[in-house]
């Protein structure tokens, strides 16, 4: 089956799955020959697979093999890296695999981390077992599902997202009431199950006895960085003759002005930086500006310019994009959504966007 993306979901044998790993292996130098046998736990259980490898000294190794017919999900990788390891004891092998029609870079950090080798029907595969170690990444691979990450990237579950990444919930468990309440605007009960079931599936929300926590945060936070595209926000250029110092003054009065008339506004990208962790200092002002044109155009002498601005105000594609920063006076993008901002600037916005991090995010996300 292919969805409207042109990317293919189809179901994929088990026989299909462990030819594609065997093929593999035989292209390996150091494998001379590759034996599938029955293998069953000493429970009882009968394993997907079983394979005996001959190396070219001589030497024999043991590989207990899951297979999995539909890309594997990070969620599912964690359970594997959970169970695979009690197999390969109970079945006294000497390796464990997981051959899926694709491992996501996430799923493939997981099986990793719990030492559990895989393979992909496009190649891509990390196989580590006593003198053998094969890693190749980056082959295109069209089964892959991207819908479900670029689902949990969109203005609405982005505003959820912006709660449970907040560094002042480090540590919170949340149930999906609490989500959709800290979302800022709110979303509903609904709304805040779907990104919670999204988070799950992606090994990045755990349900414990006390409700829903946070896991890997920065990792989250990364793969967010990754696919956000700050161009949706839409920029006017302007000249002022205001200095940065009294253009802040000037913007900070209008927003505090303006909060009963629901206008509402930011410090922005590199300004909100000089606010929350002053690194790079820039001749520009940037800011967030959601109300009256005119009342801002006024308030700070602008004069809109195809060039040589030094004033850039956007208009948010979403309300979630003004999330308040808490501990702050000025009304300052939050830290997560400073962070994103700068990861997608030139002219040392990486720089600028790791002293946010440090400064309000790492703490909290490495407890």
């Amino acid at each position: 089956m292919v969805n409207g993306e042109g990317i293919m979901n189809a179901r994929v044998g088990e026989a299909q799955l462990m030819r594609a790993l065997e093929d593999l292996l035989l292209q390996v130098p150091l494998v001379r020959d590759v034996r599938r046998v029955r293998a069953a736990h000493k429970g009882g259980r009968e394993l997907d697979g079983a394979l005996v490898l001959r190396l070219v000294r001589g030497a024999t190794q043991r590989w207990v093999v899951e297979t999995r017919r539909l890309a594997l999900e990070p969620y599912v990788a964690g359970l594997l890296a959970l169970a695979i390891p009690e197999a390969i004891v109970k079945c006294e092998a000497d390796y464990g695999v997981v051959v899926a029609p694709f491992v996501s870079k996430r799923s493939a950090e997981i099986l990793a981390r719990a030492g559990i080798g895989y393979c992909d029907l496009s190649g891509n595969c990390r196989l580590v077992s006593g003198p053998l170690y094969v890693e190749r990444t980056g082959f295109a691979n069209t089964f892959a599902r991207k819908a479900t990450l670029r689902s949990l990237f969109t203005p609405g579950a982005e505003r959820v997202l912006r709660a449970v990444l907040d560094p002042d919930h480090r540590g919170k468990s949340w149930t999906v009431r609490e989500l959709a309440a800290a979302a800022s605007p709110g979303v509903s009960a609904g709304q805040a199950h779907k990104v919670a079931k999204l988070l799950k599936e992606q090994a990045f929300l755990r349900r414990v006895d006390q409700g829903l926590i946070v896991h890997e945060p920065e990792k989250l936070l990364t793969q967010w960085s990754e696919s956000y595209r700050f161009s949706r926000n839409q920029a006017t250029r302007f000249y002022s003759p205001l200095g940065t110092g009294e253009l802040q003054e000037r913007f900070v009065a209008l927003v505090r002005a303006e909060v009963k008339k629901r206008a509402k506004g930011a410090l922005a990208s590199f300004t909100a930086a000089e606010v929350l962790a002053p690194h790079v200092r820039q001749h520009r002002f940037f800011a967030y500006w959601q109300g009256d044109a005119g009342k801002v155009t006024r308030a700070l002498e602008l004069k809109e310019v195809p060039s040589g601005e030094n004033v850039v105000l956007y208009t948010p594609y979403d309300e979630g994009v003004l999330y308040p920063a808490h501990g702050v006076a000025e009304p300052v993008t939050c830290p997560v959504q400073t962070y994103l901002d700068l990861r997608a600037s030139p002219a040392r916005g990486e720089e600028a966007a790791e002293e946010v991090f440090d400064r309000y995010l790492k703490r909290a996300y490495n407890r």
